[in-house]
């Protein structure tokens, strides 16, 4: 399946493991014990969640972390030789198999580097040209093997690279400065690591992913080569230029419609604009060199196709209604009234909307609002918005709304009004 090079890179690269798992049999020092014994390594114990202590090679830990419910622990490797590390992941979850199990809120990540005394500086990791990695990274094969992580809130998708300017050309196509592209840890692959030179891939986990040993480790060796590949040919092939003028000529045609307003109107008729819920073009042709930036960041980096889009003059402030938006790279600061979104929310008011897959932080939902299967960091939630399969967390967040569902309320106040039902998970409130 890999050439001799590729085998090579694989066998001289360091891995390094993030369990998450439950154990209803063995309390943490229990297994804190049979993990030092099972793998023959020093295992340090924390008393909260992302602790300071940094595993390595001799010494890994063991530590609470509450992300996925009440019991849950997260047991970090330090990075390990390949071969080595193999074994660490193949006993690890084996044991997690005999006495514990995973949810569907349980991850494993893989932190992964390569050996340059072996390989030479070429295999740096902190050199990737990560745009040339995304877009040849298979996601889809991902996705095959672990179908229940496509759409996770905990590792969305990296597909997402956006021109910032419609006018680029080699050698500017290729200098990834240029464009905007995933940026933070929520992601499938945590591109931030590459800095200390590793990669953190997030994409794997769920329900038993303990029994999936052959799965997890064909895409580890996938992470490994695919990334050894990008960094040992860092020239851009035709293939590569393609696809590059595909989303350079995409973009192009998607902000030609914002020119004039009535460019806007012949290219994009399902989405009806106005000012002060004016419609008048008069009116709109005022605001329209003020509002034309507004409207870049709403229909065209988050994919809007249909809808209304209002200005309050009065306050600045954008308001969007009846949108469905499923591909939201980051909407921030607007109204969001009657629309279905998913991606990531930024200090919006949200009224009579269904939230899916989302990650909203500093948010307020109102009326009669419904969040699935999202985050909710430091978010507001009045009474009459439902959580169903959420994670409330921020101890800034005041809730007032209904849980149901699998789902978790980590912290953060309460009001006499809100209500959980016996499938969620309180962890800890402040009654307000």
């Amino acid at each position: 399946m890999y050439s001799k090079t590729e085998l090579f890179a694989i066998q001289n690269s360091f891995l390094g493991f993030e369990f998450e798992f439950f154990s209803d049999q063995k309390k943490l020092d229990e297994i804190k014990s049979d993990l030092c014994l099972l793998l023959n390594k020093k295992i340090v114990m924390e008393d909260k969640c992302h602790s300071d202590f940094n595993p390595d090679h001799d010494t890994f830990k063991i530590e609470p972390d509450n992300s996925g419910g009440t019991g849950m622990i997260e047991f970090i490797t330090g990075p390990c030789p390949y071969p080595e590390a193999k074994l660490i992941l193949a006993k690890t979850l084996n044991y997690i198999k005999t006495w514990g199990y995973n949810n569907a809120r349980s991850s494993i990540h893989v932190n992964v580097s390569f050996n340059t005394d072996k390989l030479g500086e070429k295999a740096n990791i902190s050199k990737l040209d990560i745009g040339k990695y995304i877009l040849n990274f298979d996601e889809d094969y991902v996705y095959k093997l672990f179908p229940n992580r496509k759409d996770s809130v905990y590792a969305k998708s990296i597909k997402y690279i956006m021109p910032y300017d419609m006018t680029l050309n080699s050698p500017e196509k290729i200098l990834w400065k240029n464009y905007l592209m995933v940026n933070s840890k929520y992601y499938g692959i945590n591109f931030e690591k590459t800095a200390k030179g590793y990669l953190e891939f997030r994409y794997l986990g769920g329900e038993d992913y303990c029994k999936k040993y052959t799965k997890i480790i064909e895409l580890v060796d996938y992470f490994l080569t695919s990334l050894y590949n990008t960094l040992t040919n860092p020239e851009y092939t035709k293939d590569d230029l393609d696809k590059l003028d595909k989303i350079i000529q995409e973009h192009r045609l998607l902000v030609k419609a914002l020119e004039s307003f009535d460019t806007f109107k012949l290219l994009r008729p399902n989405i009806g604009i106005t000012v002060d819920l004016d419609a008048d073009e008069q009116h709109v042709n005022a605001f329209w060199s003020k509002i034309k930036p507004k409207l870049y960041d709403i229909v065209i980096k988050n994919k809007m196709e249909k809808g209304i889009i209002n200005y309050d003059a009065d306050i600045s402030r954008m308001q969007i209604k009846d949108a469905e938006i499923l591909d939201c790279f980051e909407i921030e600061g607007i109204d969001i009234v009657d629309c279905t979104i998913q991606g990531n929310l930024v200090n919006c008011d949200i009224f009579n909307s269904t939230i899916k897959n989302s990650c909203n932080f500093f948010c307020n939902f109102f009326d009669r609002t419904k969040v699935i299967s999202s985050k909710l960091e430091s978010c507001y939630v009045a009474k009459g918005v439902e959580c169903d399969d959420c994670y409330v967390f921020g101890k800034n967040s005041v809730f007032s709304g209904h849980m149901t569902g699998p789902g978790i309320f980590r912290e953060g106040r309460v009001t006499k009004f809100a209500k959980f039902d016996k499938s969620v998970e309180v962890i800890e409130k402040e009654k307000i």
